[in-house]
């Protein structure tokens, strides 16, 4: 079986919606089977697909003193006769390029398996909420308006950081799992207490690695 111009396009756009769901949340089992299902027909083409999936890297990054400025190119002579706005693009600025930004990265796996402790210390329905996620998201990277929207709407990063207090077992649990973890988790607790907004961005592998 060979895969489709179409199924390719669709596999394109609904495979790391998945993955980023994935990170944050136990799929479903219908979204379980619609991913290997995926993961199959891709495996037909390129046979090693399902390993780089898992191998490519999350970075975590932690951002405070951010503001969001409107970059939109004036109006050209030619858009106002044809009355055709500009695209809306804004760009991040940092106050302090040094002291106000931090990342942190992991393979994949070992983010399923961060969120798997979150669960199991019973902050499962918050973890979504907690840490947003997308792919090839950086904050040096011009914004449209989408983006721009998605950056807003980060988490209050005391309450992030109280969830991890709250969770009784999360340190010994953390321990239990090896130095990685308590590593990860103390991150995390220290840039969400001191007022850094953190989201998780999916590595994506390159078009050509697919070859």
């Amino acid at each position: 079986m060979s895969m489709h111009i179409e199924e390719e396009r669709r596999m394109a756009i609904k495979m790391p919606e998945i993955r980023k769901k994935e990170l944050r949340s136990k799929l479903t089992a219908a979204e379980q089977n619609e991913l290997d299902q995926m993961l199959a027909l891709k495996a037909e083409r390129y046979p090693d697909s399902k390993e780089q999936q898992y191998a490519e890297n999350v970075k975590l990054t932690a951002i405070k003193n951010m503001t969001i400025k409107d970059v939109t190119r004036k109006e050209s002579l030619f858009q106002k006769l044809f009355k055709q706005e500009s695209l809306k693009e804004y760009r991040i600025q940092i106050l302090d390029e040094e002291e106000d930004i931090a990342t942190y990265t992991f393979h994949f796996t070992f983010g399923l398996e961060i969120r798997q402790l979150i669960e199991d210390v019973g902050l499962g329905l918050d973890w979504p909420n907690m840490l947003p996620v997308d792919d090839a998201m950086c904050y040096t990277d011009p914004l449209e308006e989408e983006d721009k929207e998605w950056f807003e709407a980060f988490p209050d990063p005391a309450w992030c950081f109280s969830k991890l207090q709250q969770a009784q077992e999360l340190e010994g649990k953390a321990a239990a799992h090896g130095e990685k973890m308590v590593s990860v988790i103390q991150w995390l607790k220290t840039h969400w207490e001191n007022g850094y907004q953190i989201y998780a961005d999916i590595d994506p592998m390159e078009d050509e690695e697919w070859g």
